[in-house]
């Protein structure tokens, strides 16, 4: 033992220095060991215990708001379609849906995880996003009931006799311009809300509504707009006059179909008159100098194939329906002198919607009677076998589309059921529409009825054909389109769009009117597609391949859309096959955490419905965490596979697994 320092001649002994006796210093140490695991064991279980409690609490938020906002969307579709008072129950299936996440979101778990700095903004979250849902579905229902309290319920602004009673449209237009502005208000909470870190289930859930609202926010202003013109487009203040063409899908054109016949149709103070519909091409011809384009565009893209007397019948080539519709009206008044207010089209889907609401139909003209389940062959084929004489063969659409529309307009008794089979047509594209006053056209554009190319981010498809054979051969067309989207990293992406054509036409046994042969054009049975693949802002062509072989395509422009077209003929009985493989700058937005990619797919109306299939590939290194509703997943892709409506929405959203997310958030 060493000598310690002396004071005052004595030596300081320290308690360090005495000996310890065996195993007495070791003994504390093992305790302190063990009191230190103890707390730390006791730490893991209370975080466990609160992550497990608050994990339990964000699903069963995420289940109440999913629930809820399925609700929400049932009860919009629901009000569409005229269902009232199932939209009323929808909607406050919702409202206690968000009631419930409200609740969730003020209980124990959040109150506990809301101390915690980071966590407690998913509290925040769920209960902005309880709170703006509770808002929007509590006015839905109001909108619902105050349809329902219309004198005559919804069926009252039904045509009837004749005429539409617009007087009915007032309390439906407050009801709806009121609902704008309160989901409005609920979707600015939304956005308010926090983005970021936030547990996983209410992350997704809070992209859902965000996106939800946005949608019926559209949907409530387009719907505002219409409504609000609605009076004036019916002629409450002075007479209008439109044009009103009936299209043929056999003949494919942008828009649907060539346009076969016409007709004048008056509309004074809700009243419908029509003129006589006549062969589009008794219509005079202007000089294509003398007609003012639309848009620059329309003229680079489609003047060339507007000559040799196919003025008319190329004037819809675009799939952009206001386009085409300005295009007419412009026609219109340098052939014949008067400015028209606007634009209708149907085809023979529509036709075929009004004889569901009217019973068959007599057609003086053809001295037939057709109804509902055999109109549409009739008009696109059947009927040009049955009249040989070519001057009553140009008469068919028309005579079919006067009769029919004569008999719909002129009726008693319609019902709500009656105006459903109505407006699913006119969402469907098969009834268009569009005004000369800007803004009824705003809220048209946004409609299913208003046929507008969409505008705006996100990814993009439409597939477009032509028809330039000359005959009628499209009503035989089978159609299957496959898109295959690869997402990359860095917020690019890759897609193959693959475009097979089947022609079933007979070479014999049917008109020349119908299967040709037209030198020059096509041989009998044979088609021509003129076919246009428009893809999203900023897209660029990386090759094409038609039947396998590369070739070069034609390039074009059209409201900010690009778009790669290829002429080629498809003889009767054989298969076209057209693939194009597109570079997408933009494909998805986010960043490392995470992103979601969105494609609006545009169909067009043929005979035979189009079969589409779509796969997304995740980028490496993601997984999808969430997509619509309609998709399926297999491992890292999201799969969309049928028989696509007019416009199809997807949107699939993908993250990294939990650990490089906050790593990523952390470091960039």
């Amino acid at each position: 033992m060493s000598e310690g320092p002396t004071r005052h001649g004595l030596r300081v002994v320290s308690a360090a220095d005495e000996p310890a006796e065996p195993g007495q210093e070791a003994e504390p140490r093992e305790r302190r060991s063990r009191r230190w695991l103890l707390w730390v064991g006791l730490g893991v279980l209370l975080l466990g215990v609160l992550l497990a409690g608050v994990g339990i609490a964000a699903l069963s938020a995420r289940r109440d708001l999913t629930q809820a906002e399925a609700a929400l969307q049932r009860g919009r579709e629901e009000l569409l379609d005229g269902e009232v008072e199932a939209a009323r129950a929808e909607f406050e299936r919702a409202r206690e849906g968000f009631a419930s996440a409200t609740e969730v979101a003020t209980g124990p778990w959040f109150r506990v995880v809301g101390w915690i700095p980071i966590l407690g903004r998913t509290s925040d979250a769920v209960a902005a996003i309880a709170d703006a849902g509770e808002q929007v579905a509590g006015t839905g229902a109001t909108l619902a009931g105050t349809v329902a309290e219309l004198p005559g319920g919804l069926a009252s602004l039904a045509p009837s006799g004749g005429r539409v009673p617009i007087e009915g449209l007032g309390p439906i237009a407050n009801a709806v311009a009121d609902a704008r502005d309160e989901t409005a208000l609920a979707l600015a909470t939304i956005s308010r809300a926090p983005r970021s870190w936030l547990i996983g289930p209410v992350g997704g859930a809070r992209v859902e509504a965000e996106e939800e609202l946005g949608s019926l926010l559209q949907t409530f202003r387009d719907g505002a707009q219409v409504l609000e013109g609605l009076p004036a487009f019916l002629g409450a203040e002075e007479p209008k006059r439109y044009f009103f063409g009936a299209q043929n899908p056999a003949e494919l054109r942008g828009t649907g179909g060539v346009m076969g016949a016409y007709s004048i149709l008056t509309i004074d103070d809700g009243r419908f008159d029509f003129s006589g519909f006549e062969p589009v091409q008794t219509l005079p011809i202007p000089k294509l100098s003398e007609v003012p384009p639309p848009t620059a565009e329309f003229a680079v893209n489609y003047n060339a194939f507007r000559g040799e007397g196919r003025f008319w019948l190329a004037i819809n080539l675009t799939p952009d329906f206001p386009t085409a519709a300005e295009a007419i009206v412009n026609a219109y008044e340098v052939a014949e002198g008067e400015r028209l207010d606007g634009v209708i089209m149907a085809d023979p889907f529509a036709l075929r919607a009004l004889l569901e609401v009217t019973g068959p139909a007599y057609v003086p003209g053809l001295d037939a009677t057709v109804g509902a389940q055999e109109v549409v062959d009739f008009v696109a084929n059947e009927a040009y076998g049955v009249y040989p004489d070519a001057a009553t063969r140009k008469r068919v659409l028309g005579a079919v589309a006067e009769a029919v529309v004569a008999e719909f307009v002129s009726r008693t008794g319609t019902d709500v059921a009656d105006l459903r089979t109505l407006a699913r047509s006119a969402a469907e594209g098969h009834i268009l529409v569009y005004s000369e006053d800007p803004l009824m056209q705003e809220g048209l554009a946004g409609t299913g009825a208003g046929g507008a190319l969409p505008t705006g981010p996100g990814d993009l498809l439409a597939i477009v054909e032509n028809s330039s054979g000359g005959n009628k051969v499209d009503y035989y067309q089978g159609r299957e389109v496959t898109y295959t989207v690869d997402l990359w990293p860095d917020g690019a992406g890759e897609a193959v769009v693959d475009v097979e054509l089947t022609n079933g036409a007979p070479t014999s046994g049917q008109p020349r009117y119908v299967i040709g042969p037209y030198p020059g054009y096509s041989e009998a049975g044979e088609g021509g597609q003129l076919l246009s693949v428009f893809c999203g802002e900023g897209c660029a062509l990386q090759g094409a391949r038609r039947d396998g072989s590369p070739i070069e395509v034609w390039a074009g422009r059209e409201l900010g859309h690009p778009f790669f077209q290829d002429y080629f003929r498809t003889p009767s009985g054989a298969t076209s096959d057209l693939a194009m493989t597109l570079y997408l700058p933009d494909a998805w937005e986010g960043d490392a955490t995470g992103g979601t990619y969105r494609l609006t797919f545009l169909n067009q109306t043929t005979i035979r419905p189009t079969s589409l299939l779509v796969e997304v590939h995740a980028p490496d290194g993601m997984r999808i965490v969430n997509t619509s509703p309609q998709m399926s997943v297999e491992g890292g892709t999201a799969i969309w596979e049928g028989t696509p409506k007019r416009r199809l929405e997807l949107e699939v959203t993908f993250q990294p697994p939990l650990i490089v997310r906050l790593w990523k958030a952390l470091t960039t």
